[in-house]
């Protein structure tokens, strides 16, 4: 028995009542002890169990269980701990929560082994469960904030099915259905075994330079280094001396392109930045991201979905990517929110209500030292937001009562070629007035980091998707054109409501199976920073 283990006294029936524990480590009934039985494990016996350092988190808990157990090991699949230790070590790298890289450290110390090893595994899966269960609802702050959430303990049902698996002799079935089910998955996770398999120094590329295709550094050497082992660079294309060369330029380019970046073969900032990330930073990236997938649904059949880091849109009809277009989201000081919604129509000449938030901060100034600023960029002044509001003739304000804080008038742009919204708008309902549109400045979405907006997101291809969506509303082309040759706004129902998704995915394995890194824009890879310091422990894990 392994009571000697964990140290449990047997008792004398009649001298004691043997007090047991039901789940969640609450006291039952107490009854008479049998002859001869043994005392239930508490949880000050199973951290004994432990070295010094090492702390049970669900040591009330797993009393319980192990009670339950008979006191024998619950992880002697050895199959099923090799799943488990690797997910364990995903979350680790990803720095979701501390207490996942405290388990990690752990369950590779040399001096935990044997049924020490067994209760640590119980505790780090009584977490496991509590996270699954609970990224769901909670995932915008668990995975884009800067700060752990609160362990607790897991759902009892969950728990359960843990317990059902353990007999039923499927923990590995078990184990294997917490992980993402979205078929970005494996590739990620491929991608996170290659890097923690490169286990020598990153060379660094040093700041403050601009290289150009045919110039010559000393810092070549370092480039032609990193560019083989990201793999841009094949070993038949190395070459040699401090030339930047087409080869290398080539080499570049597809680098750049991994990274979100414009193809030029140009090293600015940005690529010198991502040249120098270690493969340990990368793998916790591609941690946080593989949790992030998660949130995402294992398949789209009909809806728009927005990478918010990756400035790009899909339109998804019937399972088939139908358009994908790039767009520009929200600058960091006025984010594009995470969301769900759903299309409800279509606005064509779209007027704009400027959000009172841009009047005051970017409009009021300006009108201020000049009234005529109204006029010249086509805004109207209205008395208010109902729909028999008076036009405001701004030069008839008294500038001097009235501040950006206590602006009491609405401003609307009218609809044409120099509305800010463009030729369409694309509604969803959203408590933060977010919606799809066109913009009549399509230059800018020539630049590699579009975080241009005050959160709305403009689509490149508006007019495409509004053909799509007006087609499916029954209007033809020839009714589309004349409707804008027109000017007036006309708003147009979508029969059917399509789904939107504004996510924010920074890592992942493209369809040739290549991995994709994007400029943190938003600051919300924090977590990772602190999940990169684990490789050593998830290498181990892994078996690498």
């Amino acid at each position: 028995m392994l009571s000697a283990k964990f140290g449990f006294r047997r008792r004398m029936a009649g001298t004691l009542l043997a007090v047991t524990l039901a789940p969640w480590g609450t006291p039952a009934l107490a009854q008479p002890a049998p002859a001869h039985a043994e005392a239930a494990p508490t949880a000050s016996a199973l951290q004994a169990q432990l070295p010094l350092g090492v702390t049970l988190r669900y040591g009330h808990e797993l009393a319980a269980l192990y009670a339950a157990h008979r006191e024998q090991p619950m992880w002697q699949d050895s199959e099923a701990v090799r799943d488990f230790q690797q997910q364990l070590a995903e979350l680790a790298l990803s720095g979701v929560q501390p207490q996942f890289a405290r388990w990690a450290d752990a369950l590779t110390d040399p001096r935990i082994h044997d049924m020490a090893r067994d209760i640590l595994l119980s505790d780090a899966m009584m977490g496991y469960l509590q996270y699954v269960a609970g990224v769901a609802a909670n995932g915008d702050a668990w995975l884009y904030g800067s700060k752990s959430y609160t362990l607790a303990a897991p759902p009892v049902g969950l728990v359960d099915n843990w317990q059902r698996a353990l007999r039923q002799g499927t923990l590995t079935v078990f184990i294997r259905s917490l992980a993402p089910s979205n078929p970005q998955y494996p590739a990620m996770r491929t991608a996170l075994e290659t890097l923690l398999a490169d286990t020598q120094p990153w060379p660094q590329m040093p700041g403050g330079l601009t290289l150009r295709p045919g110039d010559s550094s000393p810092a070549i050497a370092t480039l032609r280094a990193i560019l083989l082992r990201s793999g841009a660079l094949s070993a038949a294309d190395e070459g040699d001396g401090e030339v930047y060369t087409p080869a290398l330029v080539a080499a570049v380019k597809r680098f750049q392109s991994g990274q979100g970046l414009t193809p030029d073969g140009v090293i600015g900032p940005r690529t010198y930045a991502w040249l120098n990330v270690t493969p340990p930073m990368r793998a916790a990236l591609l941690a946080l991201n593989i949790q992030r997938l998660r949130l995402l649904p294992a398949s789209v059949h009909t809806g728009i979905m927005v990478n918010i880091p990756n400035f790009s849109m899909t339109y998804y009809r019937d399972g088939k990517d139908v358009l994908s277009s790039r767009v520009i989201v929200g600058r960091p000081a006025r984010k594009t929110p995470l969301m769900n919604s759903e299309l409800n129509n279509v606005v064509v000449n779209p007027p704009w209500n400027v959000p009172t938030k841009l009047v005051r901060e970017d409009i009021v100034p300006k009108a201020m030292r000049d009234p005529g600023y109204f006029e010249r960029h086509g805004y109207t002044l209205l008395s208010g937001w109902s729909g028999d509001a008076q036009v405001i003739n701004p030069y008839m304000i008294d500038w001097n009562s009235v501040s950006a804080r206590n602006f009491p008038y609405r401003v609307r742009q009218a609809p044409g070629a120099g509305n800010s919204l463009g030729r369409f708008k694309f509604n969803m309902p959203s408590q933060d007035a977010i919606y799809l549109h066109d913009t009549p400045n399509h230059a800018l979405f020539n630049q590699d980091i579009r975080a241009l907006s005050s959160g709305c997101v403009r689509i490149n291809k508006a007019s495409t998707l509004a053909d799509m969506l007006l087609a499916d509303a029954g209007w033809s082309p020839a009714r589309v054109a004349s409707a804008l040759q027109a000017g007036n706004t006309q708003y147009v129902p979508i029969r059917q409501r399509i789904p939107v998704r504004l996510y924010y995915q920074t890592a992942w394995v493209s369809d040739g199976g290549e991995p994709q890194f994007r400029t943190d824009i938003y600051n919300y890879d924090q977590l990772a920073r602190s999940g990169s310091r684990s490789v050593t422990q998830a290498r181990q894990l892994f078996h690498l």
